[in-house]
């Protein structure tokens, strides 16, 4: 059980913390990230109780958002780069609006979720995503703030099993 957490825990810190840092960007590690994303997928699809055409809309939509992330990540990284090694500063004002356009496209993602979402879930299961999603970074950054802490599960027990005799 505890391995299963940690492994989903370790997903969900790419999903959402890590992986806009291109932490996975590549070699093996981009088989990693797409089985890491592969789960999210799975897991939010069970939570939001989606059918199989919903569910394969859901992937396509979450994949391709994922990759602008990343491909608009690998940007910036790129672009505060060469920020940094500029010295001239007319050429530095010029990658300064360069940056600053790319972090705006890289913002502009979160909004284009929710109206890619939205036809798709409706209004209530967008919320309830956001919700998961939001509950999921807050325990992965609770998770790295304090990996010692006991993983704390908000879930009732379930009642013991009813037996049958036919």
């Amino acid at each position: 059980m505890i391995n299963v957490r940690l492994t989903f825990l370790i997903f969900l810190i790419s999903a959402f913390l890590i992986q806009p840092l291109a932490v996975f960007a590549q070699g093996k590690t981009v088989a990693k990230r797409n089985q890491l994303e592969e789960l999210m997928i799975w897991k939010m699809s069970d939570e939001l109780k989606l059918t199989a055409t919903e569910e394969k809309k859901f992937s396509d939509i979450i994949k391709n958002l994922n990759l602008k992330k990343s491909e608009l990540n690998r940007s910036l990284q790129n672009s505060l780069q060469t920020l940094v090694n500029t010295k001239d500063a007319k050429k530095m004002e010029q990658e300064f609006t360069v940056y600053k356009k790319t972090l705006q496209s890289f913002n502009k993602i979160s909004e284009e979720e929710l109206d890619k979402l939205k036809p798709l879930l409706g209004t209530e299961r967008t919320v309830q995503y956001l919700q998961i999603k939001q509950d999921l970074a807050t325990r992965i950054k609770a998770t790295l703030t304090n990996p010692d802490a006991p993983i704390k599960d908000d879930k009732k027990p379930l009642p013991a099993p009813k037996v049958i005799i036919e």
